[in-house]
C-alpha cells in the first residue's frame, strides 16, 4: 500500500481492512470538519481548505482503485484474483461543495442504446381499420342493389300480371262494371271472403258498394277481379 493510502486511512481513523461504507461514512465527518465555513481564523480557514484538498484527492484515489480491483487499497485480494474492467470507465469525482457531505465520484450508469437513424416501427392501426370500413360499404351497397332489383321485379311482375289479366279477358265474358248491383258482381265475382262497411273483400283484391251498387274496386295479384283493369275507368275516360 503506497503511502498516500496510509495518509488516507490515518487521517480519517481507519484500518486497510475497512469496508466501502466504513471508508465513505468517516470521510463525511472528516468533510463536515475539514470544511473552511466551520472555521473563524482565516489562517485556519487556509489549512482545513488545504488538508480538504488532499483529502478529497486521496478518497478519489481510493474509490477508482476500488471501482477497478473491487477491493479498497491494502485490502486482501478476493480469491479468484483481483477484479478488473476493460469497458467501464470511472466517472470523474466530484468536487466538494459548499453543504456537501458526500463527495463520492457518481458510478457510470450503463444504458442499452440504440443505433442512430432507426427507431422501433410504430403498429400500423390503419390497414385494419380500412379493411373494416370497406367490408362495410360493400355490404351496404349489395343490400341497396337488392333492395333496388327487388322492387323492380315486383313492378314488373305486378305490371305482367294486369297485362295478363286484360288480355284472359274475352270481351263476350262478363265482367265487372260501375253501376253493377251486388247480385251481379256476386254472379260474376264470387262469394266475398269478408264482408264489411259495404266493402267485399277477396283476399288481396276488394269491391266497395254505395246504396247496392258498384261505385269502386282494387284487383292486386294474385287474387284478381274479374276485370281486365285493376281500377275502374269511368266513360270518360274510356272516351278520352
Amino acid at each position: 500500500m503506497s503511502q498516500d493510502f496510509s495518509l488516507l486511512y490515518f487521517q480519517l481513523d481507519l484500518e486497510p481492512g475497512c469496508s466501502l461504507e466504513e471508508l465513505k461514512r468517516a470521510y463525511r465527518v472528516r468533510v463536515a470538519e475539514l470544511h473552511p465555513d466551520r472555521h473563524g481564523d482565516r489562517t485556519d480557514s487556509n489549512q482545513g481548505l488545504e488538508a480538504l484538498t488532499e483529502l478529497t484527492s486521496l478518497y478519489s484515489k481510493a474509490i477508482r482503485f476500488h471501482r477497478i480491483h473491487g477491493r479498497l487499497p491494502g485490502a486482501a485480494p478476493k480469491a479468484g484474483g483481483e477484479h478488473t474492467s476493460h469497458t467501464v470507465h470511472p466517472a470523474q469525482p466530484r468536487h466538494a461543495g459548499r453543504g456537501s457531505h458526500d463527495a463520492t465520484p457518481t458510478s457510470p450508469r450503463v444504458t442499452a442504446s440504440r443505433p442512430i437513424g432507426r427507431s422501433d416501427p410504430a403498429p400500423n392501426r390503419t390497414t385494419p381499420t380500412l379493411a373494416i370500413v370497406t367490408i362495410l360499404v360493400l355490404v351496404i351497397v349489395m343490400l341497396a342493389l337488392h333492395w333496388s332489383e327487388s322492387g323492380l321485379e315486383q313492378k314488373a311482375e305486378n305490371s305482367l300480371h294486369a297485362q295478363e289479366a286484360e288480355q284472359s279477358y274475352d270481351a263476350q265474358e262478363p265482367r265487372l262494371e260501375l253501376g253493377m248491383e251486388e247480385g251481379a258482381v256476386f254472379a260474376i265475382q264470387g262469394a266475398p271472403v269478408v264482408v264489411q262497411d259495404g266493402i267485399w273483400n277477396y283476399g288481396s283484391s276488394w269491391v266497395r258498394f254505395e246504396d247496392g251498387h258498384l261505385v269502386d274496386w282494387s284487383s292486386v295479384p294474385p287474387n284478381q277481379l274479374r276485370t281486365p283493369t285493376p281500377r275502374p275507368v269511368s266513360e270518360e275516360e274510356e272516351s278520352q
